[in-house]
């Protein structure tokens, strides 16, 4: 049965209940009332006129009421009716924000159109539950878009090295190459598979919405910023680096995190002049990296952790420009914050704190 019609039926039964008590101890009180008038008046004429003399019109009245029971029944029965098209009423009003939201999640499951929303005018559990589905929908529809701008600028991307893949393999397929062409078009060829890699690697890790919750642990953020050190001054050998680590535990996917702070310091080597010096510090959950570089400039410091974003003065540099975005991504979803700002004297800070425990 549906709620509306338990809710009218309920406050009908409620009604009907209180209106029928009512109705019989008028009823009962009623007939006593009038047995008691019937004995007590009709002792003076029984007497010799001795008793109270009836007052005019009572007895004469109460003689012409032949049954008092049909008039208190016909209003028990309007009574009923009554109670029950006023909670008919009280129950089509108080399910009105519920028709709206069965008809909002309707057209969201046909149309997909993430967009529609519930008016929400009150404070109780139905306004309540209207909110609640507003805000699902709300972090529905940045998702949505989320992925499509992920789609789109990840299509955008692998356009240019899909192209020159294309390009080179043409060339070699011909055979006619002298062998310093077909030599330096290989290595092209090897050199964009590579590029390719990397940047499906890098969607592919921006496509992952949250950490599995099985994979997260303690990790031992100190242990694992010395190692990823060590392995990007392997890869940058013309960089040196300084690292400062207090022992700081986190809750986290270590693999992911590694990610995030590989990033940082292959961001920070990319952009540091032969034989700069990158400095590592960790303290209190926060992780610095500082380099010395040319700095960032102060337009392009709100976007750097945006996806396929990359300054002017970077595009000629290796990279797919989701390095950042990645190290944002993982942040948020370990409930940590990441910011880059200049650092004094040149060269740029990269800030990531992560709650500590």
């Amino acid at each position: 049965m549906k709620l509306g019609w338990r809710l009218a039926m309920a406050s009908a039964l409620a009604g009907a209940v209180s209106v029928i008590v009512v109705i019989v101890a008028a009823y009962v009180i009623t007939c006593r009332r009038v047995d008691w008038a019937i004995d007590h008046y009709g002792t003076y004429e029984s007497y010799g006129g001795y008793g109270d003399p009836p007052p005019n019109g009572v007895l004469a009245a109460l003689a012409d009421v032949d049954d008092l029971g049909w008039p208190f029944f016909a209003v028990a029965l309007g009574g009923l009716v009554l109670s029950g098209a006023l909670g008919w009423l009280a129950a089509r009003a108080a399910l009105r924000p519920v028709n709206a939201l069965k008809d909002a999640a309707g057209r969201v499951a046909t149309t997909r159109d993430l967009t529609t929303r519930i008016d929400v005018t009150g404070d109780d559990e139905l306004s309540s539950l209207a909110r609640s589905f507003n805000t699902m929908l709300d972090a529905l529809e940045r998702s949505a878009k989320s992925q499509k701008r992920l789609v789109a600028d990840a299509s955008h991307e692998l356009r240019t090295p899909l192209t020159a893949l294309r390009t080179n393999i043409e060339l070699l397929m011909r055979g006619d190459l002298p062998q310093e062409v077909h030599d330096e078009v290989s290595r092209a060829v090897m050199s964009g598979l590579e590029e390719l890699t990397a940047l499906v690697s890098d969607v592919v890790e921006l496509a992952r919405d949250e950490e599995p919750a099985v994979l997260v642990e303690n990790v031992r953020l100190d242990e694992l910023v010395e190692r990823e050190v060590a392995r990007a001054a392997r890869h940058w050998p013309s960089t040196a680096y300084s690292v400062s680590a207090e022992p700081t535990v986190v809750r986290g996917v270590p693999d992911r995190l590694a990610r995030a702070v590989a990033n940082l310091l292959d961001n920070a080597a990319k952009y540091s002049p032969s034989g700069g010096l990158v400095e590592v510090s960790l303290r209190g959950g926060v992780l610095t990296v500082r380099d010395h570089g040319p700095g960032i400039s102060p337009d392009d410091l709100p976007h750097i952790f945006d996806r396929f974003y990359r300054a002017p003065s970077a595009r000629a540099l290796p990279g797919s420009g989701l390095g950042l975005a990645i190290v944002g991504q993982v942040v948020d979803s370990h409930g940590g914050s990441v910011s880059a700002s200049a650092a004094p004297g040149g060269g740029t800070l990269v800030r990531l704190a992560l709650p500590v425990g």
